[in-house]
């Protein structure tokens, strides 16, 4: 950071020159050191998306064409209309550099932050997810310790708000050793009534602005600018930085804000997250095209002495901005005097398209509404990094361990072994809203109580595969995603994201997101899933050892269902039943978990996405479920199909008879046959009196189907018809390797 003395006044920025100049030039003066501290939040990176903006443009047009879309790109959060008269919203975002720093902190704050963005919506927050990545467990307690408190901070924070985390993924990679990655995600219900009452930011002269919630004090001063560089950058006196939440305040905020929008007299709503009260109300007047009076010795501070430039840039949590008209302040006061909110009325708006900020009789902030919320973007150059070329011709070595333990050490990895270390510390069922338990299911199921209807979502992406090919990558993360959401019966019908990555003024780090975020989009346009949000999240690099994460352009899928009898369950039911393999198995290797815990491999050439390939098995899936033909279903997902079949196994202690004669590929060998990460398959169960009506409606959709066995009672997994001969894998040896991994990790 670079520190600046402006009449006599001292001050840190992020600015470059060239911004310092276009500020001046925008004025036609210098500015104030609280002007200047505005303008530095406002265009640092993460408030501003300076170098995404350009590229993100493509998203833009969600609510044209789909008219299920009711808020798309731009919004605090995405809303769609899911019939009945209900809307949902859902976001999400990251809270990466704060998590490095202080792991229980950043990650609790990262939560508060996300349900603020639902509640704008209008609508209450009723779910959470988190997918997280960290460094290597393994003899890495820096790693432990950031995973342990990153974990404690979500579970204590979404606990003590009684909103339920209902998913999430965990990924562990050397790549993000210095660099964690903390994306939290919300989902909100309202009815579209509800959405409509939501704030619409078309203000009126003479509407009251208020703040209601938490105290500010000096902490999360410089948060945004702070998520704009590299933490190599930074230092212990950044600490502050790191915000610190409240949830019991946030649970009386929500009950609060949710009264007070359906009152109608709430004009406009912005939460106090990034940027602080610069950013809402600059946001709140530049978007609203108007102008306002604020008055810093009306907002209520918790530390003495604080100066207007640390209340504007205070990043201080629980707080909530109101534009509220005249007629209706006393009833919205009101609502905050009875939940013993507390609350100040600290400006008006005004039709002089100039927000002005009094700190007692200083003016201290004079600026044109919209100079603060439309920043300068830049074209950042794009190359192709080198190193990709040799790490995607490298080659499978060949087996040096027998298969049977080659699957018991994959089951056991880090990334495979089971989660349970983590749901277990949330809450996954207070308000009676979640169907399917974690574990149970690919997704997490929520019930609309009063309804037939049901929501599933899932997030996550394969960061492996978006290392080595970006626009492949987050592709297959789609599918992998949407393929969550339909294995427990439902249609996917929307998606948002969160791009982490690299420093866009590095071209190679630039040329990852570029070609994610041109993934994203063909995808989603050929598939007809409507991209609602979005976030990004750069400089997540170490200039240290010249390292970035590997990309992670984060998916969240949320689809519906329409009846509680069409939710499918993960697990596999009973013996006797066939067991299909859906979808074609190519010899895809490249960044799988196989070449990675087995040879320490990081390249190879990664699973590629057929579009038309993938909908006919969508629509195959869905047909076969309009005619109650699955009674379990996974997708096939790290590891292989066989580890997938073992995950099915375990809930009822089950085994499996497999027959893989004449089911592959003749010039395929054993391990890309069984450990091969093609995506867009699943793995189902059904009475073997369906047999034949599937294989029929296989055919119709030309789809690649083998029925590949039978399920058994003996808790064993008998595998034939490979050329390494018979396999047998003992479920409960699966099932204990599978579990014991992160608690012995953890040292628990």
């Amino acid at each position: 950071m670079t520190r600046v003395t402006l009449n006599g006044e001292d001050a840190e920025i992020e600015m470059t020159e060239e911004e310092f100049e276009k500020v001046k030039e925008l004025l036609e003066r210098e500015p104030s050191i609280t002007e200047l501290g505005a303008f530095d939040v406002m265009w640092s990176e993460h408030c501003s998306y300076k170098s995404s903006r350009p590229k993100l443009k493509i998203f833009e047009d969600a609510e044209a064409n789909y008219d299920y879309v009711l808020a798309g790109p731009g919004q605090d959060a995405g809303v769609i209309d899911i019939g009945d008269g209900y809307a949902l919203a859902f976001r999400i975002e990251s809270h990466n550099h704060p998590s490095a720093i202080e792991p229980y902190h950043g990650a609790a704050t990262g939560i508060g932050g996300i349900i603020r963005d639902i509640l704008c919506m209008g609508v209450r927050p009723i779910a959470l997810l988190d997918p997280l990545r960290f460094g290597k467990l393994k003899n890495n307690p820096h790693s432990q310790w950031l995973f342990k408190y990153v974990v404690k901070g979500i579970a204590d924070y979404g606990n003590c708000t009684g909103i339920p985390t209902i998913g999430g993924e965990v990924e562990f990679d050397e790549s993000f050793e210095s660099n964690c990655l903390v994306n939290v995600a919300c989902i909100g219900l309202g009815t579209i009534e509800d959405f409509k009452h939501a704030p619409s930011r078309a203000y009126n002269p003479g509407d009251y602005v208020v703040l209601m919630g938490g105290s500010t004090g000096r902490d999360g001063i410089h948060g945004v600018t702070f998520a704009s560089r590299t933490l190599t950058e930074m230092s212990e006196a950044d600490r502050p930085a790191v915000q610190i939440g409240d949830p019991f305040t946030k649970k009386l905020i929500i009950e609060a804000t949710l009264e007070a929008v359906k009152t109608g007299f709430v004009r406009g709503l912005k939460d106090l997250g990034g940027g602080g009260l610069t950013c809402a109300t600059s946001e709140l007047t530049g978007d609203g095209n108007t102008g306002g009076n604020i008055d810093l010795r009306k907002v209520f501070t918790r530390e003495p002495g604080m100066t207007s430039y640390e209340i504007m840039l205070s990043e201080s949590q629980e707080r909530m901005a109101f534009v509220v008209k005249p007629e209706g302040l006393e009833t919205v006061l009101g609502i905050f005097r009875k939940y013993e909110m507390a609350f100040a009325v600290i400006g008006r708006t005004d039709d002089s398209k100039v927000l002005k900020v009094f700190d007692g009789e200083s003016l201290v902030v004079n600026l044109p509404a919209k100079a603060l919320s439309e920043s300068p973007t830049f074209k950042r150059q794009e190359k192709k990094p080198l190193y990709l070329e040799e790490l995607l011709t490298q080659k499978t070595p060949k087996l040096s361990l027998e298969i049977d333990e080659i699957i018991y050490k994959l089951i056991a990895s880090e990334n495979i072994c089971s989660k349970e270390w983590v749901y277990r510390q949330y809450d996954h069922e207070v308000g009676v809203r979640s169907i399917v338990k974690c574990g149970e299911g690919d997704s997490g199921v929520l019930r609309i109580i009063g309804t037939d209807k049901f929501i599933a979502a899932s997030v996550g992406v394969n960061s492996k595969h978006c290392f080595l090919d970006p626009y492949e990558g987050v592709k297959g993360g789609l599918v992998e995603e949407c393929g969550n959401v339909i294995a427990n019966g439902a249609k996917p019908m929307a998606m948002v994201n969160c791009c982490n990555f690299g420093n866009p003024e590095i071209a190679e780090s630039f040329w990852y997101f570029s070609k994610a975020v041109d993934g994203m989009n063909d995808f989603c346009r050929t598939m007809k899933i409507p991209i609602v949000g979005g976030n990004v999240s750069f400089y997540n690099e170490d200039e240290v050892k010249k390292t970035a994460i590997k990309a992670t352009p984060m998916i969240m899928v949320v689809g519906l269902i329409e009846g509680e009898e069409n939710i499918i369950t993960l697990p596999f039911k009973k013996a006797g039943d066939n067991l299909f393999l859906i979808g074609e198995t190519k010899a895809e290797l490249g960044g799988s978990e196989y070449h990675s815990v087995i040879y320490g491999l990081k390249g190879g050439i990664p699973p590629k996405i057929d579009d038309i390939k993938i909908k006919a098995t969508w629509n195959f899936i869905f047909e076969l479920y309009e005619n109650g033909l699955i009674i379990a279903n996974h997708d096939v997902n790290k590891g292989g199909f066989v580890i997938s079949i073992a995950e099915m196994c375990f809930k009822n202690n089950l085994g499996a008879e497999l027959d893989l004669t004449d089911c592959f590929d003749k010039t395929l060998r054993d391990d890309e046959v069984l450990f091969s990460e093609t995506y867009g398959r699943f793995i189902i169960e059904a009475h073997p009196n369906s047999v034949n009506k599937i294989l029929e409606i296989a055919n119709k959709h030309r789809v690649d189907i083998k029925n590949i066995g039978t399920l058994i009672s003996k808790p064993e997994i008998n595998v034939r018809g490979l050329n390494y001969g018979e396999l047998k894998l003992e479920v409960s040896k699966l099932k204990d390797k599978f579990d014991s991994t992160i608690p012995d990790l953890m040292e628990i």
